[in-house]
């Protein structure tokens, strides 16, 4: 099940406070995170925006936000899956439902921000038709716009 939730809240915090974990064990602990990479909760609350926690039962299994970064385009941040839950289609339910809620919104493109080292991740958005628009290096790390076009509703 996949509900609007605040990004505030505790399941959203525990997944991100994961997803932290995840990006400095395969970056090394000097890596800093930042508004630009990652949002802040407040985006998450925007007009045009949503915050999704995903559940496998009673348990918040994944996370995922949405923001408008400019007329027609939409921005996915902080996709994660824990790692318990991986494998068993979750990313690709959480990224379509994201995707849908940014064309219900007229959006004609949707963008991602992601890094090379998160293989998993890169794997899955070139599966469901993202593909790079601009590099980034920055730190030592490689960085990736992602981008796939959907039709508005």
């Amino acid at each position: 099940m996949i509900r609007h939730e605040d990004a505030s809240g505790d399941a959203s915090r525990a997944l991100f406070a994961e997803y932290m974990d995840l990006v400095r064990e395969r970056l090394g602990d000097a890596f800093v995170p930042t508004e630009q990479i990652f949002a802040t909760e407040d985006d998450f609350d925007a007009p045009g925006a949503a915050w999704l926690v995903l559940y496998d039962g009673d348990v918040a299994v994944a996370c995922g936000g949405l923001r408008r970064l400019d007329p027609g385009i939409a921005e996915i941040k902080r996709m994660f899956v824990t790692a318990s839950a991986r494998g068993r289609g979750h990313a690709r339910a959480l990224l379509a439902e994201l995707e849908r809620l940014a064309a219900d919104a007229g959006c004609e493109r949707v963008r991602l921000y992601t890094t090379e080292v998160l293989r998993e991740a890169r794997a899955l958005y070139s599966a469901c038709g993202y593909r790079p628009v601009g590099v980034v290096a920055i730190d030592g790390r490689i960085d990736l716009w992602l981008e796939k076009a959907i039709t508005p509703a």
